[in-house]
């Protein structure tokens, strides 16, 4: 926090402290700056949601938190980020061998991944599975100790069944963009994919641009040049879509 957020800080706690002392809490400015400064490294978003966390824990809640409270809510917040766990992680990114496969990972993960992938070319599967553990909590400490937010890609792979299955509740929590599983769909049309509210500008541009060159073609086009402009399409919008995510998250 700022210096100059000590007004809106001592706000929240002269509430937070005169709800949960029913009124017996006296406001000292003395005693609210000590607060500030225990907690000022963080943001006054996440403090004052720290507050909030605080009110509605079912033990701490009970009583009118001191600055430990609200670190360790905070902290709490921090490793709860929903990135998974280093064996989880290491499950997750090994699928990255088959390059058919469809992989939805975190920055992290992905980095790690590539630091033992010699170690998987030479077939040292154990060696790799440790030095990537090792690499991935390194990454996910030092991000957490700058308050990153994880940030999630999707790789995909060429069988669409697969895509839709590795996709859907990855988007169902907000990790990556349904346009992405729209691209996925069989069902789906390149016109409908151009045509999506959803697919980001760029991605549309794209998809109606490889129409235009569908539609050139006097004679009509043939499967593998359908297939072609198709897939260049896809990996605009993937791309598009992902950019957007990690803007956003940014």
């Amino acid at each position: 926090m700022r210096d100059q957020d000590i007004l809106e800080f001592t706000k929240v706690l002269d509430a937070t402290c005169a709800m949960l002392s029913r009124g017996a809490y006296k406001p000292s400015a003395p005693s609210a700056l000590l607060f500030f400064r225990a907690v000022q490294r963080f943001d006054f978003a996440d403090v004052e949601a720290a507050f909030t966390a605080h009110i509605n824990d079912p033990v701490r809640g009970k009583f009118v938190p001191v600055p430990a409270d609200i670190v360790a809510q905070i902290e709490g917040a921090i490793a709860d980020d929903g990135r998974p766990d280093a064996e989880e992680a290491w499950a997750l990114s090994f699928r990255a061998l088959d390059e058919g496969a469809t992989i939805v990972w975190t920055a992290e993960m992905a980095e790690a991944y590539g630091t033992v992938k010699p170690l998987l070319d030479a077939g040292d599967e154990v060696g790799a599975r440790m030095a990537f553990k090792s690499a991935y909590a390194r990454m996910v400490a030092d991000a957490r100790a700058r308050r990153v937010r994880p940030s999630w890609s999707a790789s995909l792979g060429h069988s669409k069944a697969e895509q839709v299955q590795a996709l859907k509740p990855h988007v169902a929590l907000g990790r990556v963009p349904a346009a992405l599983l729209q691209l996925a769909e069989p069902s789906v049309t390149l016109l409908e994919l151009a045509r999506s509210p959803d697919a980001p500008t760029k991605a549309r541009e794209a998809l109606m641009a490889v129409r235009e060159q569908i539609l050139a073609r006097r004679e009509g086009p043939s499967k593998d040049f359908v297939e072609k402009v198709r897939t260049e399409g896809l990996k605009a919008s993937s791309a598009a879509a992902v950019q957007r995510l990690q803007e956003r998250t940014q």
